[in-house]
């Protein structure tokens, strides 16, 4: 898992300094980040509340200065108490997801605040019980511009919808993390 991170990292700088030179926005960006997730899923995987920790990889080709497609991966995981002082089993949760991105980015200005709608699918896994379903998240967030290439997600919070087995779970969904351009 780390190799993959490394490497996925290494890639997102290559990309966004080859691609995002010279335009007046840029054209791609990417963004990596720690993941929390406040739970309530539903569906044949019952749980209560719950918090999942993970990381979020998303890519988005911007359009024009405003309007860009994003996509979106995240993973996140929730080891369970077990009985008696032991450790339960590790509940896993990932999501695919896409769609439009809204950015505003004023003239020499540093905070650049941003709204998305995504849609797509989740699977959820404990053990050896796997479950499919729709995902969506409604939210946005803000970057900080750090440097020529580089931003800081200062922060990130989505309404984080998934749909198992005829079941709505309403989630919420904080990411902080890094934009290359």
């Amino acid at each position: 898992m780390h190799k993959f991170l490394a490497t996925a990292c290494l890639l997102l700088l290559w990309a966004s300094a080859s691609l995002a030179q010279g335009a007046e926005y840029p054209k791609f960006d990417f963004s990596a980040g720690y993941a929390l997730n406040f739970s309530d899923l539903k569906g044949n995987i019952q749980l209560g509340h719950e918090t999942f920790n993970g990381f979020t990889l998303a890519a988005a080709r911007n359009i024009n200065k405003k309007f860009g497609i994003e996509g979106d991966l995240t993973y996140t995981t929730k080891r369970l108490d077990g009985e008696f002082g032991f450790t339960g089993p590790r509940v896993n949760l990932f999501s695919y997801m896409g769609g439009p991105r809204l950015t505003a980015r004023p003239e020499n200005k540093k905070l650049q605040p941003f709204v998305h709608a995504l849609f797509g699918g989740a699977r959820a896994t404990v053990q050896t019980i796997s479950e499919n379903g729709l995902a969506a998240k409604f939210g946005g967030g803000l970057d900080v511009v750090a440097g020529k290439h580089f931003a800081v997600r200062a922060f990130q919070a989505d309404y984080y919808l998934t749909h198992f087995a005829g079941q709505n779970s309403n989630n919420v969904a904080l990411t902080f993390g890094v934009r290359l351009f």
